[in-house]
């Protein structure tokens, strides 16, 4: 699935460029945190987390919309912060980062300078750089939907393009045992990734 998704978004980027209108760069701050679950009996509610994500993008047009496929790693923090609050002995200290590739339908509205626009779109979130004692207790692939808005600063050569957005996982994140220096607890819950971003890009 990784390789299929893989060949998908090569193929994009590598479009001639007389088609490819627009290439982007982006970073931003993320804001994030798992959904409450049920952890062996007991409700667990995790902590909100900031983290930060670069990455770049291409985008060709279609009329007053466009189609912007690109890849983002994101550094996400201690995503499992709050399991302590009911297994005192599990360690919730671990970094989490991932790379997510996504394909955003935007739609806005055409001005010279400025141009407000939404956009939605899939999200496909794969972990990386996690530390090993948790690293096969997260789904290799998961998926989640994005939506937000932006505007459009157009500046002659280059345009800025700062964003809002909302990312909600739509499958789960963490399968259903985590289990860490030999401590195992089974996951009740479908658990999911939600997280808020603000973002700018530049695109030339």
């Amino acid at each position: 699935m990784r390789l299929f998704l893989a060949a998908i978004f090569i193929g994009f980027l590598s479009t001639p460029s007389a088609i490819a209108q627009t290439f982007g760069l982006s970073v931003g701050g993320n804001f994030q945190r798992l959904s409450d679950i049920t952890l062996d009996e007991l409700n667990t509610r995790f902590e909100s987390q900031t983290g930060w994500h670069a990455g770049a993008w291409l985008e060709l047009p279609l009329g007053t919309a466009a189609l912007r496929a690109g890849g983002r790693y994101m550094s996400a923090g201690q995503l499992l912060r709050g399991i302590q609050a009911s297994k005192p002995r599990f360690p919730d200290n671990f970094d989490i980062s991932m790379v997510e590739l996504y394909l955003l339908f935007r739609l806005g509205v055409p001005s010279q300078i400025l141009s407000p626009y939404v956009f939605v779109g899939p999200v496909f979130r794969i972990p990386t750089n996690t530390d090993l004692e948790l690293s096969n207790d997260l789904h290799v692939l998961s998926y989640a939907g994005e939506i937000g808005g932006g505007i459009a600063i157009n500046m002659g050569a280059i345009s800025l393009y700062p964003e809002v957005a909302y990312i909600f996982g739509l499958t789960r994140f963490i399968k259903d045992k985590v289990v860490v220096r030999f401590i195992e607890l089974q996951v009740e819950d479908a658990q999911r990734l939600n997280m808020a971003m603000l973002r700018l890009s530049v695109g030339f």
